[in-house]
């Protein structure tokens, strides 16, 4: 070891000394160098192995949950039948029944309950916000993870219903003498823009994820033929700032995905710019619609068959460029699917499979016997809902 001399003086006179300690600098590179190892581990685990890392952060959440050989906890018990709809709101489960609303937390607390007279329910959710209303009917209810936000109430009967991330709500709706109108709400629920459809009927609206924009998707004829077009405004003016022709096919839904809004159409994806002008599209090349989920992170997921009946399908992952990001042949019927931040998850006749965009796949379950419906989160767990109560698969 290095030795050290030091002179301590006349201990009988001088005033006393601080003596010299040999410094510590070996523990201390030690400690930093293992927190730098410790802080890359981590960081490689979210940008190479974001799934593992997301496993990980599933087992300190529920290390208690009472979990069964297959990974799932009974978390939720309700009642429902086949026209419940539901929404996974960050640990609850929401359902809408033409009875009830109901937001069931983990452990089965109801954290809101409310009786309605629904003849068709629907739920339109964006993030840990959703809202329930009646196809039909007048009455709207806005929801997050904690309840009721707001009852709100349409002036006519509503035909669709949606939010955008920041809250803002737009409700499409018959309006006496005109086709259909569009009232827009901001994050507070006060009225933020309302237009009337005098010529053509009205199907759906959004608001753009800056909320400076609205765009309806509307149907006309022209010729004897019905087609569809997209119509944008601000929410400043009542005069439309685009109008998008769609040819080929109706417009089923309007949602976004990344920067854009996204139309799923009959025949293709059209990709639209909040400005309203197209941006691309990606054509399903002859195969029919099965089904399509716009919640991605960045990117929709379609479900695409080669035939108009029969279990041969393709399943594929669109970013917000329309661009193909991976095809997956499919030879089992697809019961429902659900996207939600980086998963898709694809629930067959005898498993369900979660696959990430790519369609690399992420995990498996067999037994989903008594599995209506799934819901996809974004830390990569899915709730499996049945008739009277809901699982939490966690991979």
């Amino acid at each position: 070891m290095d030795k050290m001399e030091f002179n301590l003086g006349n201990t009988q006179e001088d005033a006393p000394k601080r003596i010299l300690q040999k410094p510590k600098k070996k523990k201390t590179l030690l400690f930093v160098i293992l927190a730098v190892v410790v802080l890359a581990a981590v960081l490689i685990a979210v940008l190479w192995d974001a799934n593992s890392f997301d496993g990980l952060r599933r087992q300190i959440i529920y290390a208690r949950a009472e979990k069964d050989e297959n990974g799932c906890a009974e978390l939720y018990d309700y009642a429902s039948d086949r026209t419940s709809r539901f929404a996974a709101l960050d640990g609850g489960l929401l359902i809408a029944s033409p009875n009830q609303i109901r937001l069931v937390g983990e452990g089965g607390a109801v954290r809101y309950e409310e009786s309605v007279r629904f003849q068709s329910c629907a739920i339109a959710q964006n993030g840990n916000l959703a809202v329930v209303y009646d196809v039909g009917g007048t009455d709207l209810y806005v929801m997050n993870t904690r309840g009721l936000v707001r009852h709100m109430t349409s002036e006519g009967e509503i035909l669709s219903a949606t939010l955008n991330e920041k809250g803002y709500l737009a409700v499409t709706a018959n309006a006496s003498g005109y086709k259909a109108a569009v009232n827009v709400y901001d994050a507070d629920g006060e009225p933020a823009f309302t237009f009337n459809s005098a010529d053509r009927f009205v199907m759906t609206a959004a608001v753009s994820r800056d909320n400076r924009y609205v765009t309806a998707v509307t149907m006309g004829e022209a010729e004897g033929v019905f087609s569809s077009r997209l119509v944008t405004y601000r929410l400043t003016s009542t005069e439309p700032v685009a109008t998008c022709d769609v040819t080929g096919g109706a417009v089923y839904d309007l949602g976004s995905v990344g920067r854009n809004y996204c139309a799923v159409a009959e025949d293709a994806l059209h990709l639209i710019s909040p400005g309203g002008t197209l941006q691309a599209s990606y054509s399903f090349e002859g195969d029919s619609l099965r089904r399509c989920d716009l919640g991605g992170d960045g990117f929709a997921a379609l479900l695409l068959g080669h035939y108009k009946s029969g279990s041969q399908c393709r399943l594929v992952t669109v970013d917000d460029a329309g661009q193909e990001i991976a095809a997956l042949e499919v030879n089992s019927d697809v019961l429902d699917l659900s996207v939600t931040g980086r998963y898709v998850a694809a629930l067959y006749s005898d498993h369900l499979t979660i696959y990430d965009k790519l369609l690399n796949e992420c995990a498996t379950l067999n037994d989903v016997s008594a599995v209506k419906e799934v819901i996809m989160r974004a830390d990569g767990s899915a709730v499996l809902a049945g008739a009277s109560a809901a699982k939490l698969y966690l991979p």
